[in-house]
């Protein structure tokens, strides 16, 4: 994991979105007003051409197969769980996104696990689909204020588990890996010190109920203040 940071492959990007990130949260903060929807509207097709642009580059290049190229990991699945969330406001939705986003996209973008180097365009498009993807989940709690409810951890935690056992049969039929839950990447990464398969799975679930929970103490004692602009449904 260090050694991957230390590769400009990796920083370079990084020293890009992650100032990117913290400034139009910034602004969203210190400048709020009615430029806030109409951005996440642009943030929601942002984060799906992004995925749709990852279709494209396989079928171009005559490599869509099955087993690899289903929108089932969980930052593919999840950019079009966050473009509902940004267009339709729904608490549902914002929690998914907010949790998974920053639980999880966050991890990827530090150890990416990506097909392609510099500058092949699949290097450029999982950056951007990531910092979208980031950018999104705190731009939902942050610039709408759309903060998860009580009970969040546990229906986010629910839900997660029954998209990886409808993940896990979808790996079955096609001989796919998706979520990650018949080998653990060849790239360095957290899966590597969850120990080994089909141990790391109960470690992974263990540590994603761990992380959302700390995600959700900022808002612990929010939710009683009026979501006046999101309107969350």
């Amino acid at each position: 994991m260090l050694s991957s940071l230390a590769n400009p492959e990796h920083w370079v990007p990084l020293a890009v979105i992650g100032p990117a990130i913290v400034a139009v949260l910034a602004v969203a903060e210190l400048r709020p007003g009615p430029w806030i929807l109409p951005g996440a509207k642009v943030l929601a097709v942002g984060t799906l051409l992004a995925e749709f642009c990852w279709w494209g580059a396989a079928i171009v290049e005559h490599r869509w197969y099955l087993k690899y190229n289903l929108p089932l990991h969980l930052c593919e699945f999840g950019s079009f769980m966050l473009a509902g969330a940004l267009w339709s406001r729904r608490r549902l939705l914002v929690e998914i996104s907010y949790f998974w986003g920053v639980g999880g996209t966050l991890q990827g973008l530090f150890t990416p696990d990506i097909p392609s180097h510099f500058p092949y365009f699949v290097y450029f498009q999982y950056y951007v689909e990531h910092g979208f993807i980031v950018l999104g989940a705190f731009y939902l709690v942050i610039a709408m204020r759309i903060f998860p409810a009580p009970g969040a951890v546990l229906r986010v935690s629910t839900f997660t588990a029954a998209y990886a056992v409808v993940v896990g049969l979808v790996d079955y039929v096609t001989g796919g890996n998706y979520l990650f839950l018949r080998r653990i990447p060849a790239t360095g990464t957290l899966f590597d010190y969850l120990g080994p398969w089909p141990w790391y799975i109960v470690s992974c679930t263990i540590l994603a109920v761990l992380i959302f929970t700390l995600l959700y103490l900022p808002f612990r004692n929010a939710n009683r203040l009026p979501v006046d602009l999101a309107h969350a449904q």
